[in-house]
């Protein structure tokens, strides 16, 4: 009775296992897309094409706000296994499931390379435009300058000497 209670919980793990390794492999995909949006944001950053980094932003939020359900979910199965998997006696207990638990841990290593990656890139693509918006500045500062300027010149100068109305006719 003891060791068919034992498979029965080894088969539930191994279950709850292979759901968490479905949702890593699923986040690996949004992180790649995410990577993906990232290094193309670069290329438009560096054409100062706005519209189209402002699409990639978008769709890299939908990508984000998916991570963030697969994390939600992934965190509730596995609060309900990680006491199993990180007993000292799980590799013996339940080769089967430690296997599964290995290619888990590979996976979420994997994910946390790319999430690696993306903040990276990110922060050379914060410097890019912060170097954009600079450079804004300075052209708007430029133009006010040129506008202060023109005003000044054209500028109706007001009559300080008398008017002469001729009212003969």
């Amino acid at each position: 009775m003891m060791e068919g209670n034992k498979l029965e919980i080894n088969q539930k793990v191994n279950e709850k296992l292979e759901k968490l390794l479905e949702i890593a492999e699923a986040k690996k995909h949004h992180m790649q897309r995410i990577l993906e949006l990232t290094q193309k944001q670069s290329g438009v950053l560096s054409a100062e094409q706005v519209d189209q980094l402002l699409a990639y932003i978008q769709d890299k939020q939908e990508h984000i706000d998916a991570i963030k359900a697969l994390d939600e979910e992934f965190s509730d199965i596995f609060e309900e296994i990680k006491e199993k998997v990180r007993s000292g006696s799980f590799k013996d207990d339940n080769p089967e499931g430690y296997d599964l638990y290995a290619g888990l841990r590979a996976s979420v290593g994997e994910i946390k390379d790319m999430v690696e990656a993306v903040c990276a890139l990110e922060t050379q693509n914060q410097n890019r435009v912060r170097e954009v918006i600079q450079d804004v500045k300075a052209r708007i500062s430029s133009i006010n300058r040129g506008k202060r300027g023109y005003s000044a010149y054209k500028q109706q100068m007001p009559q300080s000497d008398g008017i002469f109305i001729d009212q003969k006719k």
